[in-house]
């Protein structure tokens, strides 16, 4: 397939998919068939995977920030019958965010059940080298998987949104929220609250949805195999990680990892995806703590380390209740001194003859 297409054409395609256009819109834009376009995204999609295994490892990204996206795969769980397929419904794809350099360290393709999440965060700890500061959502899933893949070598903690319920045509696609919309919430470890936020991986994810249109709501571009929405998703993360510069940090995500020197052409990431052989994935390392202001003990069996953490100002003991203040005295006033006259009493009243019926008095007549 690579062999027959042009690289230009091929350029093409690829920087049409990663603006999120449909295969049908690339189809009448280039005039390939669909099928050519289907088969060549789908082999560079799985390069794609490929490239990040290898060049997306050996990270010291002390703040990761998880969480989840839905889509679905060739139509909605609702709709799902008995015959149809099992990948087919909805789709989770899992992301593992650096909140420093903007990086997508890890991502997972699947249903959100404990067997994608313990294979997202099995291969997230197999590319880190320090412990770091974990934040994700109200999932229950993810504690049992942080557990079991970062043994006690993490801080971890959950930021839970609270959404209430109203009728509001203004809360169609956004429920609404109550007055205490976050909650903070230390799992293992020590976290900063002050560090605890899921909102880069979310802003992430609205950025996921414009580069990858499988993922785009009422659309006729969602996927219908799994095989090709993976993919799509690998694509869309390698394309956000080496080809795009984020406004925030004036370079790539991946450049501001120290994974590569320059920025990635749309061409350049064909080249090296098309090129990547089959490796295995990484393998967990020892974890070590970044840099640390108090003493530190490493616990014997690789179950963690003793830390000196801040717990907050105690508050202060209670003062002795304080007196009323006390008004000041007034200065004595002099008497004044007596009238010269004694004051003059009202006079006495003037007689009015009240005319009741409004006739004339018969004294008159």
């Amino acid at each position: 397939m690579s062999n027959v297409l042009p690289m230009e054409t091929r350029v093409r395609i690829a920087s049409a998919l990663v603006e999120g256009t449909s295969v049908r819109a690339v189809e009448r834009q280039t005039g390939v068939a669909k099928s050519t376009i289907l088969r060549f995204a789908v082999e560079l999609g799985e390069g794609c995977a490929r490239l990040h295994n290898r060049l997306v490892q050996g990270l010291c990204e002390p703040d990761i920030e998880l969480d989840e996206q839905w889509s679905f795969i060739a139509k909605k769980d609702k709709r799902v019958t008995e015959k149809d397929p099992a990948e087919f419904g909805d789709v989770f794809t899992f992301s593992a965010f650096a909140r420093r350099s903007k990086l997508v360290i890890s991502f997972a393709v699947g249903k959100r059940d404990q067997v994608t999440t313990d294979a997202f965060l099995a291969d997230l700890r197999a590319r880190v080298l320090v412990v770091p500061q974990i934040t994700s959502d109200g999932l229950a899933v993810y504690i049992p998987a942080v557990d079991a893949s970062f043994r006690g070598c993490a801080d971890y903690a959950q930021v839970i949104k609270q959404y209430g319920y109203s009728k509001s045509p203004d809360h169609k696609y956004e429920p609404a929220r109550d007055a205490h919309f976050i909650r903070k919430t230390a799992v293992f470890g020590a976290p900063d609250p002050k560090r605890m936020s899921t909102s880069g991986v979310e802003r992430y994810h609205l950025t996921a949805r414009h580069i990858n249109g499988r993922k785009r709501r009422l659309a006729l571009s969602f996927s219908k195999t799994q095989r090709s929405h993976r993919a799509a998703v690998a694509l869309s993360v390698c394309a956000y990680n080496l080809t795009r510069i984020h406004a925030s940090l004036r370079v790539s995500p991946a450049m501001a990892a120290g994974l590569v020197q320059e920025l990635w052409s749309v061409e350049d990431l064909i080249r090296a995806a098309l090129a990547e052989p089959v490796a295995a994935p990484p393998v967990p390392q020892a974890l070590t703590l970044p840099a640390q202001t108090g003493p530190v003990r490493q616990l014997p069996g690789g179950k963690g380390w003793l830390r000196l953490v801040s717990g907050g100002s105690a508050p202060s003991a209670p003062s002795a209740p304080q007196p009323p203040p006390v008004a000041p005295a007034a200065a004595p006033q002099e008497p004044e001194p007596p009238p010269s006259e004694p004051p003059q009493g009202p006079g006495p009243r003037r007689m009015v003859q009240l005319s009741l019926f409004g006739d004339k008095s018969r004294d008159t007549e």
